[in-house]
């Protein structure tokens, strides 16, 4: 973790031992795809990112008894889009916003990847000079922090969230404890993206059933009718987002809290109560 954090709470990841190992199901691009990259277009690489402790993921705690952030090293899949091609190696700026929560990566870092570490490519971006216009002037922009990526992470460092997770948290002085994504929770069968009246509490994770405690429903406080008349699907964090999206600025809450959504507009984040038994 230590030479991880020094260089930025990343790596990047050479995938020809995985593929080796897994050849049925890890297949890397062939040498037509590769000669076929130029800029814009879109590459894949494997990273390993310094991000705090997840029970469900990781079967620890979040937090030490200090209330130090508990580091786990992850594997995370980004895409990239190619700025030049330079032999052997593409430089590119990078395209997705890590779940790592202790790593300086982000959207729009210049990264070199050599071709051997790509895992997958896909086809040119739209509009991709526009695209460079914007990256050259959020380059320029006196307000881009301009850190260099590579530079060493603070290992007790607060995690990192989206900027609408760290507000939610903030309002109401809750400690983060962002959840793994693939993590499961229950689902009310009548949520859909247009629900006017969403509700969200997260309890005590169960590791042994990769729970992580959420449970989200609409129209009807009433938790034990709602399970009576409409019942729950067990999903995946991802796909609750799905479900619907205004839920994420609130799945990095701690256990003991939930939210209301109301018509899209009003938003009241509070303790809930959780039984003992």
């Amino acid at each position: 973790m230590s030479a991880l954090l020094a260089h930025g709470g990343w790596e990047l990841l050479d995938p020809r031992p995985t593929a080796a190992q897994h050849p049925d199901t890890f297949a890397m691009p062939t040498a037509a795809e590769l000669g076929a990259l130029g800029p814009g277009s879109m590459v894949r690489a494997m990273f390993q990112v310094a991000t705090i402790a997840d029970v469900v993921r990781d079967g620890l705690t979040p937090y030490d008894e200090a209330g130090h952030p508990r580091l786990v090293a992850q594997v995370e899949r980004m895409w990239a889009i190619v700025l030049e091609v330079e032999g052997d190696t593409v430089e590119c700026a990078l395209d997705n916003l890590p779940f790592g929560t202790h790593t300086r990566l982000l959207p729009n870092d210049r990264l070199r990847i050599p071709l051997s570490h790509l895992i997958a490519t896909g086809a040119r971006v739209d509009r991709f000079d526009d695209y460079l216009a914007f990256l050259a002037k959020w380059e320029a922009d006196p307000d881009n922090p301009g850190v260099d990526p590579s530079s060493a992470m603070d290992r007790l460092a607060p995690p990192r969230l989206r900027s609408d997770q760290q507000e939610v948290c903030d309002r109401v002085g809750a400690r983060p404890e962002p959840p793994w994504p693939m993590g499961s929770g229950l689902l009310a069968k009548n949520l859909t993206p247009q629900s006017l009246l969403v509700y969200g509490a997260r309890f005590p994770a169960d590791a042994s059933r990769r729970d992580t405690g959420w449970v989200v429903f609409a129209e009807n406080d009433d938790f034990e009718e709602v399970s009576r008349t409409v019942g729950f699907t067990v999903a995946t964090l991802q796909d609750m987002y799905r479900a619907h999206p205004a839920i994420w600025p609130y799945v990095a809450l701690p256990t003991g809290w939930g939210f209301t959504l109301a018509a899209g507009t009003e938003h009241d984040v509070y303790p809930v109560e959780i039984s003992e038994d």
